[in-house]
This record gives C-alpha cells, sequence and structure tokens, in this order.
C-alpha cells in the first residue's frame, strides 16, 4: 500500500495570529519577538518584512535597522497556542491520525483514506489547506509525500504561499505531491542548503566536496560519505539523498525537552544577576518538568556574549526535577564555561532525556515523601492559578526590587502531554 504522509506548516504563524485578534496589521510589515528599542530575537516576520532580509532568529536591532517601518510586536503565546489547538482539532477531523509536531507544525497520515478525498493526492492537499484558511482563518502550505522527511522539506518549495496574499489564486498554490518512487528524482535538483538536518558544520564540508545539490550526494559511496562525516551522519546522508525517511505520524507529540532562556535588557558581567537568573530559569523549567510528571538527566547551559558568540554546555547528574539541584548544576556549567570580561546578552537553561517520577527529590530532606510531594503539588497549583511569578524562590529575585529583574509576566504554560 502507497503510503500518504501529508505535512502541514502554517505561514507566518505568530503573524497570523496576530492579525486576527488586529486585522490592522494586515498587509503591513510585521515583526512578532519584541518592541522596537528593546533586546530580543525575531520570533516570525511577516512576509511584507521578509523581503527586506529580516527573518527568524535575528536579533530585534538588526531587523529594525532593515526595515524601519515595520510593526514590532512583542508577542502572545497564549494566543498562539489557543489557535494552535483550534488547528489540531480540525485537522484531526480531516485524517484519522494527526501528529503535533510543534506550535505550527503538523503530520497527517491519510494512507487509507484515498477514496474519500476521489483517490486524488492533489485534490486532498487543497481541501486540508482550504479547510485551515476558511475554519482557522490561517494561512498553510500542504505538502504529501511517501514519508514524513520528503514531505517536510517539498513543503518548503511552496513558500511562501501567495494565495492568501493578494495575489492571484491558482488551483494548486501552496500545496505539493511528491509521488511514491519519485522522492530521489524531486530532491536531486534541489540546492544542498535544503537537505533539511544538514547543519551548519555539515554544510561547509559538502560544499567543501563540491557537492551544491542534493543529487550530488547520489554518486558518492557510502563508505565514503561515512569516512567524511562518521558512520552515523554518513547513513544518514545517503538515505537522506535518496529520500529516506520514516513513515510512523505519532498521534500525539511527546516532548523530548523543556527548557526557557531570555535575553537582558542590557548586556551584563554582573555575577550577582546572572546568578539570579539562572535560578529562575532553573525554577521555570523545573515547573515545567514537574507537570510532564517526568524527571531529567541532563542539564544543557546556553550562553551568548555580547557578540553573539553562543556556548552550549551539557552535564549529565542522577534524575531529578528538583529547582535547587538544577540551579547548582547551571551554575557549575556556567562557572566553568564562562569566559570572564565578557559581557553576556542571553542565558538560557534546558532539561532532558526524559524520565518518569517515581519519587521527586525535594529540597527539604527532613520531609517525608508524602508532605514533599504535597509541597510542590501545592506551590504548582498556585503557580498555574494565579501566574509563575506569584511564588518563586528567593535565588531568582533581585533583593533591591524584590521581584524578577527580567519583568516577565504570568507564565503562559498550557499543560502538556506525557508519555
Amino acid at each position: 500500500m502507497n503510503r500518504l504522509i501529508a505535512h502541514i506548516d502554517m505561514n507566518s504563524f505568530f503573524v497570523s495570529c496576530e492579525r486576527l485578534v488586529d486585522p490592522s496589521l494586515n498587509g503591513k510589515p510585521v515583526v512578532v519577538g519584541g518592541r522596537k528599542g528593546e533586546r530580543g530575537v525575531v520570533a516570525s516576520a511577516s512576509y511584507e518584512v521578509r523581503k527586506y532580509g529580516v527573518k527568524s532568529g535575528m536579533p530585534i536591532a538588526v531587523a529594525e535597522k532593515l526595515c524601519p517601518k515595520a510593526i514590532f510586536v512583542p508577542g502572545n503565546h497564549r494566543l498562539y497556542g489557543k489557535y494552535s489547538r483550534k488547528a489540531y482539532a480540525l485537522l484531526k477531523r480531516l485524517a484519522p491520525i494527526v501528529e503535533y509536531a510543534s506550535i505550527d507544525e503538523f503530520y497527517l497520515d491519510f494512507t487509507g483514506c484515498e477514496a474519500l478525498y476521489g483517490n486524488d493526492p492533489w485534490a486532498m492537499a487543497r481541501k486540508v489547506r482550504d479547510a485551515v484558511f476558511e475554519r482557522a482563518k490561517l494561512s498553510c502550505t500542504v505538502a504529501i509525500a511517501s514519508n514524513k522527511y520528503v514531505a517536510k522539506i517539498a513543503g518548503k518549495t511552496v513558500k511562501p504561499d501567495p494565495a492568501f496574499l493578494g495575489k492571484k489564486v491558482v488551483e494548486n498554490t501552496g500545496v505539493i505531491v511528491v509521488p511514491e518512487g519519485q522522492e530521489q528524482a524531486f530532491l536531486a535538483p534541489l540546492p544542498i542548503e535544503r537537505l533539511h538536518g544538514a547543519g551548519e558544520k555539515t554544510l561547509p564540508r559538502l560544499k567543501e566536496m563540491r557537492i551544491q545539490k542534493i543529487g550530488d550526494i547520489l554518486s558518492i559511496p557510502k563508505a565514503k560519505l561515512e569516512k567524511a562525516f562518521g558512520p552515523s551522519a554518513g547513513d544518514w546522508l545517503y538515505g537522506a539523498a535518496r529520500g529516506q525517511g520514516g513513515t510512523t505520524v505519532e498521534p500525539i507529540h511527546y516532548a523530548k525537552s523543556v527548557g526557557n532562556e531570555t535575553t537582558f535588557g542590557e548586556d551584563t558581567d554582573d555575577l550577582n544577576q546572572i546568578h539570579q537568573t539562572l535560578a529562575w530559569l532553573s525554577e521555570k523549567s523545573c515547573y515545567r518538568l514537574r507537570r510532564l510528571g517526568k524527571k531529567a538527566r541532563t542539564v544543557t547551559l546556553k550562553l551568548r556574549y555580547y557578540d553573539f558568540q553562543t556556548i552550549t554546555r551539557a552535564k549529565t547528574i542522577p534524575e531529578t526535577n528538583d529547582d535547587v539541584t538544577v540551579m547548582k548544576t547551571a551554575y557549575e556549567l556556567f562557572q566553568e564555561s564562562h569566559v570572564r570580561k565578557r559581557k553576556i546578552r542571553l542565558l538560557g537553561v534546558t532539561l532532558s532525556k526524559f524520565e518518569k517520577i517515581e519519587q521527586a527529590d525535594w529540597l527539604f530532606s527532613e520531609m517525608s515523601d508524602k508532605k514533599k510531594d504535597a509541597l510542590y503539588k501545592s506551590v504548582d497549583a498556585i503557580k498555574r492559578k494565579y501566574g509563575f511569578h506569584k511564588l518563586e524562590k528567593a535565588a531568582s529575585l533581585d533583593p533591591d526590587k524584590g521581584r524578577d529583574p527580567r519583568k516577565d509576566g504570568p507564565s503562559p504554560f498550557a499543560k502538556p502531554k506525557a508519555k
């Protein structure tokens, strides 16, 4: 049986959500991620502003220079979560199996449903695209292929979707179908940058080997790729260039990590402020981890300096979801990796390698397990109801101001699903 896997990708999702609540933003250059003159990075950019070179991940200050007339909005993750769930609920009515890959990205398995769509995968793709726009008021691209990997790459080839940008609508705008058996032929002419998963280290090495298109990899023996990139990466490149990928669409999205990061209002080398921030990030991450019903074995520190040099360091520890344990580990990683006399722009803490909770490692070792469990449950319940910042550890607070120095609002966390 031929596989029919669809990749759904929302177009400028955060911007689209902002426009739904503020129609005055329609047709204008919009950047989501921060206000003019403030620190931060671009989380989403409208197509009107992308033509100036603005893109996701770019510092707000750079985006402002590239497009001074752009409208900058700080972002509202509660709003984006609301519309993401709305889109997910709709897609579940269109396909028997739907995977929530990210807040603006989904996989659908239509295998066996061909007759419901007239045995026409192009009609299937168009129906999904039109349904999302008509019922959720969101623009998306739809790519159908025999596996998830090719579908994801194919979807990028039909962006931006001009169907809802005031241009002439054509029948197959924003949709694409790669028939089974044509994966390799479809990928071959695409530039090597389209090879999803080939990162900043792999791409330069491929170009050094005079590989400009995905199809150029086909002439390289697998053994040579493994020698050049290592057994694992070489094997992956060999298969990826041939359009090999997974076909299992998971009906539930399981988080593999939780983390938080923050950009300082001004670059800093104040160790007190850094310690407070690491404590705050650790506490937020542990709060989310406990809501997943998990413990983590790996703590990762992200450190970005004023010149945008970014360092990540990780440490494996006994499984935990305890705020203080993670705080101490994060600060140890910072002390080991920080270059003194260099100001810091951004800090982040991420927890990964999850384990299910059996008994929690609590702050007050003299308490019984039952009392400790009740304590954190009560603390987390208060955070959920009244906002994360209504109850925090002293280590994360500015002793002079009595609250978080980053002025972040109540936590927007929606309850995640746990495996």
